[in-house]
């Protein structure tokens, strides 16, 4: 025990009686530090999985593949090299339709059709953050007829 241990309890012991810690100061503290990357979080709950492959005939380099889903769709992407900071995605739709899918990047968007089978292609799109956004062709872009990933890099 040191001499300034006396000091520092009375010190503590003041200040508690004068402005004593907030009740839910330390809830509130906690639900902040655990919402900060939130971000990521909701990334990790919606990214299904995330794989490179062997390269394939179509592509100069390795590919990925990533599969995203919620309760009315599943996406999965494979994506590969094109050259020039270019990539070629490879997209199927799950169940199986025709959907509106359109990938935006910051100022751009670039749009392809799923066929009824729920493929579709986007031969050159540049790398960059990117969010992929599907809408039913039934017209109705209700929660259930819409779908949208997380931002992620492609």
């Amino acid at each position: 025990m040191t001499d300034r241990d006396p000091v520092l309890a009375d010190l503590a012991a003041m200040w508690q009686a004068v402005d004593p810690v907030p009740p839910t100061l330390v809830d509130t503290v906690l639900v902040a530090v655990e919402t900060e990357n939130l971000d990521a979080e909701y990334e990790l709950l919606h990214l299904v999985e995330l794989s490179r492959d062997l390269a394939g005939a179509r592509s100069a380099g390795e590919a990925v593949t990533i599969s995203f889903s919620t309760g009315a769709f599943s996406l999965l992407l494979r994506v590969s090299e094109a050259g020039g900071g270019q990539r070629r995605v490879d997209g199927w739709v799950s169940p199986p339709q025709s959907v509106q899918v359109t990938a935006t990047q910051q100022q751009r968007s670039v749009s392809a059709v799923a066929d009824a089978l729920g493929r579709f292609e986007i031969p050159r799109l540049p790398s960059g953050l990117t969010r992929f956004w599907l809408v039913s062709d039934t017209g109705s872009e209700s929660a259930e007829q819409s779908f949208a990933t997380p931002t992620f890099e492609l």
